[in-house]
């Protein structure tokens, strides 16, 4: 499909219609096209200039099947002439204390140009013929903006996937810490079950036992084991020397 345009006087205004966007080469621009105007003037549509006002304004194929069928129902532009534009949607002015999912707004038509009867008439012969055109490139766009909207869908839904997948680490970290009470040590000296048994010449066993009646003052670490500060185990010591000391009855005191 070959780029068609209707050139009245490249110096003042003209019509051309873009088939296949910038994969294909659209009339030679105005020398006074700014950068934006220049992405405007190969966009894929239908594209109106203005050498006057130095202004360009693209229209999308459906947008302009629709103006095409709005022209053919009525006849008030042979006469008075009509306004074209870019439709946009402007958000309103008086939002600053509206909630930005309310954020309210009106259709605008950018770019504007007014076009006398003769050149309303030249524009409606333009759509009239190139209508064929104009429905194909609207299924081009109808698709690319199907596979456009599919892809932000999955965009969104890998996004949710990885949020919900974060938030159940966060979850299972937390139940987890919630099982799970923390020791508090005090600072000092440690030992475990089996020095100790060595420091007070018994078993391992004993050092146990005499932890479980209570005559022996530990920190029981679940899933590490027991420790006995060190402190305590010479307290301990002290109070078994004085009892292995302690003279028996009936029997004399040993110097």
């Amino acid at each position: 499909m070959q780029n068609l345009s209707t050139v009245i006087n490249q110096t003042t205004w003209g019509i051309h219609l873009n088939s296949e966007g910038h994969l294909a080469c659209p009339p030679n621009p105005p020398s006074w096209l700014t950068q934006l105007q220049q992405q405007d003037w190969q966009q894929r549509g239908v594209v109106l200039w203005h050498a006057d006002h130095h202004i360009v304004t693209h229209l999308h194929a459906g947008y302009a099947l629709e103006l095409l069928e709005h022209l053919q129902w009525n006849d008030e532009w042979k006469i008075k002439g009509l306004v074209v534009g870019s439709p946009a949607f402007q958000l309103s002015s008086k939002s600053e204390n509206t909630s930005p999912t309310k954020a309210g707004g009106e259709l605008v038509l950018k770019n504007q140009i007014e076009l006398n009867a003769d050149q309303a008439q030249t524009l409606f012969e333009f759509l009239s013929a190139q209508e064929g055109s104009l429905k194909r490139i609207s299924a081009y766009d109808k698709e690319d903006a199907k596979q456009a909207l599919n892809k932000v869908f999955r965009l969104i839904a890998t996004y949710g996937r990885k949020v919900r997948e974060r938030k159940g680490d966060s979850e299972l970290i937390e139940n987890r810490e919630q099982k799970i009470i923390p020791t508090s040590i005090p600072r000092g000296s440690y030992f475990t079950v089996y020095q100790a048994a060595q420091i007070c010449n018994a078993t391992s066993k004993q050092i146990r036992a005499w932890i479980r009646k209570g005559k022996l003052e530990a920190i029981d670490l679940p899933g590490l084991g027991i420790i006995i500060e060190a402190g305590k185990l010479t307290e301990f010591l002290h109070q078994i020397r004085s009892i292995q000391n302690s003279p028996t009855p009936g029997r004399p005191h040993k110097p």
